[in-house]
């Protein structure tokens, strides 16, 4: 061997690691995942067990637990006796329990009982027969149980003694014929029997019959009724207001019902009576309940204030004392009225009322002419005149003043033919003429309506 070789003449070797060693780190890292997976396998299996022993143990622990104790009542009254049945019937205290005993009064009516039912068995108990607490009753079909109450202890052939009867005794497949006693008086009811009329228990059997009422009568009556109630509260509310020295507001309330239809004598009555004296204190009076007064500027005339209001100088002259309509002293205080008036005739009633606005102002009785006669339907006045010739049926004129004129001292025209007229006879209307108005009221009347007011006449 050549000692003195050197290293370089040694063969070299070349050294290849495999492939499972190159991968060392690879497989650690599988290692580990799969002893993971390992671990959490074992605690599912854990858990199902611990699960499945509690269920079990749940399912001992109630099949050892003795049941709850019956009442002590209860438990008395199911004392088994030595032949597992009861001798003398079920326990009186069965009825604390609302327990019947079940037995009839007469065996002999259950004589197929003992056929139809079986006896129990001899081991067989009242306690268990009896259905627990809350559970199915027993006896009842798909129930294994025994029913708790059997009839095979009753004897049957017991004799019984027969029912007391006043029938006499019958042999069976025989008949007795059933005849009264001899000599035996059977009183008679004393009542005796016929069939009734038929017409009288068609009489009987059928009401009478209501009056026919149509709706339009029932609607009408409704109507009064509730007019009737109106006009009471209005009347008593009326009456307030005039105590408190409310009268304009008093004839307000009560000038909403004077054209009510239907009202009676006595309630018309009752509604005037309040309505007349209240107009004159509120409208013709000198009292200020209407406007505030009217200072006379100067220069100013009683006819240049009765333009401002819209009504007549005639009625703010008799309102206020005023003789000469032209001499006003400047800064007198005028009581004052905003118009126009307006008028309603009633032809039936034969009557003219008068309006301020919505206000009752007082009414008058008219006569009812043919020369023309008076057409229903709205008008408006159209002239005025303190006195006016009449031509009669011939055409001949009557002059003012003379008696055969029956337009008196006043004369309105309402147009087509129509006029308001007064009469010449001072204290009652004419049936001569249109519409007549009493002399006396006629002056009123010109100086309340002025021209441009309307009228109704129906």
């Amino acid at each position: 061997m050549d000692c003195g070789a050197t290293a370089d003449s040694f063969p070299r070797t070349s050294v290849h690691l495999s492939p499972s060693v190159a991968n060392l780190g690879d497989l650690r890292e599988g290692d580990i995942h799969r002893q993971g997976e390992t671990a959490v396998q074992t605690l599912k299996t854990s858990a199902i067990v611990v699960l499945m022993m509690t269920v079990l143990y749940g399912a001992y622990v109630s099949m050892t637990t003795p049941p709850d104790a019956l009442p002590p009542g209860l438990q008395s009254a199911l004392v088994e006796s030595e032949n597992s049945e009861f001798g003398d019937g079920l326990p009186a205290d069965f009825a604390d329990f609302g327990i019947e005993t079940g037995i009839p009064e007469r065996a002999s009516e259950m004589s197929m009982a003992s056929d139809m039912l079986s006896s129990p068995g001899q081991g067989d108990s009242r306690a268990d027969a009896l259905p627990p607490f809350g559970g199915e009753p027993a006896g009842i079909e798909g129930s294994a149980e025994p029913p708790s109450f059997q009839f095979s202890d009753v004897d049957v052939d017991t004799e019984l003694p027969p029912t007391a009867s006043r029938l006499p005794a019958v042999a069976e497949g025989t008949s007795v014929a059933i005849a009264p006693e001899p000599g035996r008086e059977y009183p008679s009811t004393g009542n005796s029997f016929s069939l009734p009329d038929p017409a009288e228990a068609a009489d009987i059997a059928s009401p009478p019959a209501a009056p026919e009422v149509s709706p339009q009568d029932t609607a009408a009556d409704m109507e009064s009724d509730a007019a009737a109630a109106g006009l009471a509260n209005a009347i008593a509310t009326a009456d307030r207001q005039y105590q408190e020295d409310r009268r304009r507001e008093a004839l307000a309330t009560l000038s909403l019902f004077y054209e009510t239809p239907n009202l009676t004598s006595e309630q018309r009555e009752q509604l005037l009576s309040r309505l007349d004296p209240l107009a004159r204190d509120v409208i013709y009076s000198s009292e200020h309940l209407l406007e505030e007064p009217h200072r006379v500027g100067g220069n100013e005339t009683l006819m240049d204030v009765a333009k401002k209001y819209d009504v007549p100088w005639q009625l703010l002259a008799n309102i206020n004392g005023i003789s000469d309509p032209v001499t006003v002293l400047p800064g007198t205080d005028l009581k004052v009225v905003r118009g126009p008036f307006r008028a309603d005739v009633d032809l039936a009633n034969q009557e003219m009322t008068l309006f301020l606005g919505d206000l009752y102002a007082g009414r008058f009785p008219v006569g009812i002419g043919s020369d023309p006669a008076p057409r229903s339907g709205s008008y408006t006045i159209q002239e005025k005149k303190s006195a006016k010739t009449y031509y009669d049926m011939s055409g001949n004129p009557v002059p003012p003043g003379n008696p055969r004129n029956p337009y008196g001292s006043m004369w309105i025209d309402l147009g087509q033919g129509i006029s308001l007229h007064g009469s010449p006879v001072a204290d009652q209307a004419t049936d001569q003429g249109c519409i007549s108005i009493a002399g006396n009221y006629s002056k009123d009347v010109f100086g309340i309506l002025s021209e441009g007011s309307s009228v109704t006449i129906r």
